[in-house]
């Protein structure tokens, strides 16, 4: 593959250094982020360039530290990163930042073969990630992701009275934006009374992930060879990542859910189950209005084709009514 998408400076100062050799590009998800696999002689490595809009130099500092961190503590699941010539973990061009890390193996195919043995490998593998980060520098203070979910369903039910007289731009959407209504109508008053009971009490805060799903777990047979993407990490509460990758895992099937957490608490007994349902419950009214707004009010346009987006607008919808803890 030719190299003349890479900025000379990145060849340079990233890839000569690890004799890293272009083999194709991958598609980079929603982030908007772009990657290539390389061959290199410490294996295959990944390049991926961040979107010029994030992360800052300074939260990409923060990422790469606490994978430096959880590979320290003996957790080969996160990806090794790569230096620069200079030593560093990340390099501009002058609009983006560009890392080398691990080719991480296996295949993120949980959702074609779920197993109870694989639940508990990707809920154990959460944890230990979450006992590191909290080893390495914890604090105490209120949630950001629950103040910032209250601020966030408080806007949502002001303005749920305009949302019937949305324009769609596909017919199925119409059918979509009614039922998201209807439960912003139904639960946002309470689930925004929940989220205020539990935004007050001082929790454990330490870096974790906040998008850990089912794309982001590799599996070589049963066992997680690779936690991957760790872009939208920050210092926050590890409830959330709990949450996120339980919907993610086990969407439908509640006793399977309570079986994941039982795996999870296991190995980390500092979170609260009632702040995971409560953020879980948040998350599914909140990802389907997320889409509503992108998909319906903002019309963004998505390199995924549409029929998946809109999947995962009703996932979220489908999680509201059927989850019962």
């Amino acid at each position: 593959m030719s190299a003349y998408l890479i900025p000379q400076r990145v060849q340079q100062e990233l890839l000569q250094p690890n004799f890293a050799q272009l083999q194709r590009p991958v598609t980079g998800g929603l982030s908007g982020a772009k990657i290539w696999e390389c061959h290199s002689p410490h294996g295959n490595v990944a390049l991926r360039k961040w979107p010029s809009s994030h992360p800052t130099p300074s939260r990409l500092a923060q990422i790469h530290l606490a994978m430096q961190l959880a590979r320290q503590a003996g957790h080969m699941f996160v990806p090794r990163l790569f230096s620069s010539r200079d030593g560093l973990s990340a390099v501009s061009d002058g609009e983006s930042l560009w890392e080398l890390t691990q080719w991480m193996p296996g295949q993120a195919d949980y959702r074609d073969q779920p197993s109870d043995s694989r639940l508990q490998s990707a809920m154990g593998a959460l944890a230990s990630l979450h006992n590191a980060w909290a080893d390495a520098g914890a604090t105490q203070a209120p949630s950001p992701t629950v103040l910032q979910r209250i601020e966030l369903l408080k806007g949502w039910l002001l303005r749920k009275r305009t949302l019937s007289r949305i324009d769609t731009a596909y017919a199925n959407q119409v059918s979509l934006v009614e039922e998201t209504t209807r439960q912003l109508e139904r639960r946002g008053p309470s689930l925004l009374n929940q989220l205020e009971s539990i935004a007050a009490p001082r929790v454990t805060l330490h870096f974790v992930m906040r998008d850990i799903w089912s794309d982001h777990i590799l599996f070589v047979d049963e066992h997680v060879s690779g936690i991957i993407d760790y872009g939208a990490g920050r210092h926050d509460e590890p409830a959330t990542d709990v949450a996120r990758l339980l919907a993610s895992l086990v969407p439908t099937d509640m006793q399977r859910w309570r079986h994941g957490w039982r795996c999870y608490q296991s190995v980390n007994a500092t979170v609260d189950l009632r702040r995971v349902e409560i953020l879980d419950q948040a998350a599914n009214l909140l990802g389907a209005l997320q889409w509503l707004q992108w998909l319906v009010i903002e019309k963004r346009e998505f390199e995924t084709p549409v029929e998946i987006l809109v999947a995962r607008w009703q996932s979220f919808l489908a999680r509201l009514v059927l989850s019962h803890y």
